[in-house]
């Protein structure tokens, strides 16, 4: 039984979609401070630093980002 590719894409794509957005809601509840985002996810600072690198992220301290 094989799985259809465009199931894995779309699932890939959701899970990227859903690590982003609490990405971003970590990090606007912990004023952009990296340290605390990271453990507030439960990852490590350079995990977090990747992730920010690999969905675009910027570090613009203080600036809210609107998560839709």
């Amino acid at each position: 039984m094989s799985v259809k590719e465009e199931f894995v894409i779309s699932l890939k794509k959701t899970v990227e979609e859903l690590e982003k957005r609490l990405i971003l809601e970590a990090l606007n509840n912990c004023n952009w401070i990296i340290a605390r985002a990271s453990r507030r996810l439960d990852i490590t600072e350079r995990m977090l630093a990747y992730k920010m690198s690999k969905y675009n992220i910027d570090r613009q301290k203080g600036k809210k980002i609107t998560i839709l």
